[in-house]
């Protein structure tokens, strides 16, 4: 998979300076296991923006691209507070049958089932490491944690380039957008 987002490190920081900017913090160790996996919720909550998106006929590709861009942008975040350079080992943490199902899903954009399945697996993929906080004393590995991170992103951005969609303009299109935002915009409390 091309990969247009790496090295993702100083994208990351980016992101992380104009979201401390406005307000918001990230986890900075896995022992902070709540805080983990709300970002993850958040992460899958822009999945399901994109799913209402796909929804919607005829498709409005830039606001799926900024939808998928929101994904991008919670994954590095995270990762950026928990010291994971998302896309570094990433490549590897790929199923090839999650690829294959993502190009299946996409191969006829007038069939909204198949982009729903899409984003279906990269919702799943983002929420893998969830149920390893629900053991006494247990949070995953951060190199875990970076495993499924970086899958979740280079399943997005492989869904994203299926679609003929410009991730990398809409990733820095929407840190843009978010650093005029203003502190806690919407006044949300994470």
């Amino acid at each position: 998979m091309d990969n247009p987002l790496r090295p993702s490190r100083p994208i990351q920081v980016r992101i992380r300076a104009v979201n401390a900017a406005n307000g918001w913090t990230a986890p900075s160790e896995t022992g902070e296991w709540r805080e983990i996996v709300a970002r993850l919720a958040l992460a899958n909550t822009e999945v399901a923006e994109a799913i209402e998106v796909v929804r919607r006929r005829p498709l409005d590709h830039g606001h799926l691209a900024e939808e998928l861009a929101d994904v991008i942008i919670r994954l590095f975040d995270l990762g950026e507070g928990l010291g994971i350079e998302v896309l570094a080992e990433a490549a590897q943490g790929v199923n090839p049958a999650e690829a294959e199902l993502i190009a299946v899903g996409v191969s006829d954009q007038t069939d909204a089932t198949g982009l729903v399945v899409a984003l279906g697996i990269i919702g799943a993929r983002i929420a893998r490491p969830i149920p390893a906080f629900t053991v006494p004393g247990g949070a995953p590995e951060v190199s875990a944690l970076s495993h499924d991170i970086g899958a979740a992103c280079l399943l997005t951005m492989e869904l994203a380039r299926h679609l003929g969609l410009d991730i990398c303009d809409a990733v820095e299109a929407k840190i843009a957008r978010n650093a005029s935002r203003g502190y806690h915009h919407g006044g949300k409390a994470i």
